[in-house]
């Protein structure tokens, strides 16, 4: 038995190749082949393969579903969202049941979309219990539970179609001025902030003094939703509000309640308030909406809405565009400037005549 390439040797007239898979495990597998150029193309497909975790087909050691979501719960377990990623788990529990993972396929996944159809459940939850399981797949490669093919399969599960995304915002600051008649204290502070500076709900409820900087004018989040630092500016009117607040040294939060807890919720008192002033189908989280489009009416570039409202794609904010027609106009108007043209009627042929 002669060798020769490192990994190659001949066993009678066929080649085989001897390789450490994706688990480091020592492998040797025939090449199936007399011909040494073609035994040494498969043991450097077998190479990359184990570089990029693919597993050989007899390496599997079938994993549940049930298990890999163990594993995905406790690798996700600091996530804000952690509790809707367990809803969704059981979700996949009671449809699918506990199948290895390796045999999931794009029929399984559209079966369990029609299902949760006929559960008359929208096709935004769809899509986010969906991107759910693709996530726990992936990790699943990354964790060498399962083949790299596997993932690549499951992306031709198409997205649900969702519609439109709600778009409620107050038309000016007369009902703004009649909800916050009816809020109160520290909760009319925070309903300000929010109003005029954007912040997330989340981001509100859980702002600390060490986070604000009067002096600065400047309100600096470092834990938001898609996990990026960044600064808002404030106008004289949140610096007011937040200047006028009692201060407790055993409280960290700037909006907290009478006995120094932090706001649990906003709903319930601002659903009373819109009632009072008799604002209908208004939430929390149209102030969000309702401070961009107060920007973007106001002619504020496109770009500038999206860094203050900590957007990660410019596409999110573009559903704010519409609402200013004008710098359209403008910008057209603007080519005015730059040449002139005269149109003159007659001439010999009696046709118009234009002088640029």
């Amino acid at each position: 038995m002669a060798r020769s390439t490192k990994g190659l040797y001949k066993r009678g007239p066929v080649w085989w190749m001897s390789y450490r898979d994706a688990l480091g495990e020592q492998r040797f597998e025939s090449c199936k082949t007399g011909n040494k150029e073609e035994a040494e193309k498969r043991l450097i497909n077998r190479r990359k393969e184990t570089m990029d975790g693919i597993l050989p087909t007899l390496a599997f050691k079938p994993v549940s579903l049930e298990h890999l979501f163990e594993e995905y719960l406790k690798h996700v377990g600091h996530q804000r969202g952690v509790q809707t990623k367990r809803y969704h788990v059981a979700h996949f529990k009671r449809i699918l049941g506990n199948p290895p993972i390796h045999s999931l396929t794009v029929k399984a996944l559209e079966d369990y979309r029609q299902t949760r159809r006929s559960e008359k459940v929208g096709p935004a939850t769809i899509n986010k219990e969906l991107a759910t399981i693709k996530h726990a797949l992936t990790k699943a490669v990354a964790w060498k539970m399962v083949r790299k093919d596997i993932r690549q399969d499951l992306k031709d599960v198409q997205k649900e179609k969702e519609p439109p995304g709600r778009l409620r915002y107050l038309e000016d600051e007369t009902e703004a001025h009649n909800i916050l008649t009816y809020c109160y204290g520290g909760f009319k502070a925070l309903v300000v902030t929010a109003l005029y500076t954007g912040m997330r709900r989340g981001e509100v409820l859980n702002l600390t003094w060490e986070q604000v900087d009067l002096k600065q004018g400047v309100i600096r989040l470092t834990h938001t939703k898609n996990g990026e630092a960044r600064d808002l500016p404030i106008n004289e009117t949140v610096r007011s509000v937040l200047a006028g607040l009692r201060t407790r040294i055993d409280v960290p939060w700037v909006f907290h309640d009478e006995e120094g807890n932090k706001f649990p919720d906003t709903r319930k008192r601002f659903e009373w308030a819109c009632k009072e002033a008799k604002v209908t189908d208004f939430h929390f989280h149209d102030l969000r909406h309702t401070f961009a489009s107060w920007l973007v009416v106001r002619g504020t570039p496109i770009a500038t809405v999206s860094e203050l409202l900590g957007h990660k794609s410019l596409s999110m904010t573009m559903r704010y565009a519409h609402l200013s027609p004008a710098h359209k106009a403008e910008a057209v108007r603007s080519l005015d400037k730059n040449l002139t043209i005269e149109a003159k009627m007659g001439g010999s042929d009696g046709q118009n005549q234009v002088a640029v």
